[in-house]
């Protein structure tokens, strides 16, 4: 059986006195469209910005346990954590595209890494865009601000931006909370075909999301990993009574 991509062993996080996660023990594999659902004040996102660092940044944060990408524990003194960020991209539940243009907004991050061909750019951001299902709708209005796209065109965006940083995995905090049910159909369409190339980890709220695009879901419940498997298997046969709770809608 082939290594998982990431692998969370004995994970406890702590925001100060608070117990945010408790004993997680997780595996997911590559090019895998892996879902988390649970109520609000389950953890999710406390995992999510886990895998990436992010928690390093929130005041009285601290983490027992291992979390390994690809072999290498992210926690290590010698990781370097800007390339971390990198390699797993995370796109936020409310997108704020830079104060730049279209253009500009997926540019950003190869000019950060030393590109400076305008040639080389160019097809970047025209590669990015084509990926994120985006190029056709905005190609002749790159020069515009990015602030004019609808919302759902800048949650396509902000994929676009994290895609031309070049990661091998993508993180997605609730991307759909705030769109109509035709941007959140399109950008669902976008994972199922970005899975084919990379690693992504969608946190929803609502369970028939999970049911619609997941390979593998999860549930989470009061920081606790109460079960994981198949997404068919979680919704149709779960093996915990919470699960089946959740996922018939009896509390969330």
């Amino acid at each position: 059986m082939a290594e998982p991509k990431i692998s969370i062993q004995n994970l406890d996080v702590y925001y100060g006195s608070l117990h945010a996660l408790r004993a997680v023990n997780l595996d997911i594999p590559s090019n895998c469209l892996f879902t988390m659902m649970g109520p609000t004040g389950s953890g999710k996102t406390t995992l999510m910005r886990t895998l990436n660092r992010l928690n390093d940044t929130v005041a009285g944060f601290r983490k027992q346990g291992s979390v390994i990408v690809d072999g290498m524990d992210v926690y290590a003194p010698s990781v370097d954590v800007p390339s971390i960020r990198r390699r797993i991209g995370m796109v936020f539940a409310v997108t704020t595209p830079l104060p730049l243009s279209i253009y500009e907004n997926v540019a950003y991050g190869p000019r950060l890494k030393g590109m400076k061909h305008k040639e080389a750019i160019d097809e970047v951001v025209q590669a990015c865009l084509e990926r994120a299902l985006l190029w056709e709708e905005i190609k002749d209005r790159l020069s515009d601000p990015a602030s004019r796209l609808s919302g759902g065109q800048q949650q396509r965006l902000s994929l676009a931006r994290i895609l031309a940083l070049e990661p091998e995995v993508i993180l997605l905090d609730e991307p759909c909370s705030g769109l109509d049910p035709v941007s959140t159909s399109r950008l669902e369409e976008l994972l199922r075909q970005l899975c084919r190339t990379y690693t992504i980890i969608l946190v929803t709220h609502n369970p028939l999301q999970a049911a619609r695009v997941g390979q593998l879901t999860a549930f989470l419940y009061m920081g606790e990993l109460v079960e994981v498997g198949p997404t068919a298997q979680i919704f149709t046969s779960p093996k915990h009574q919470k699960t089946e709770d959740y996922v018939l809608g009896r509390f969330g």
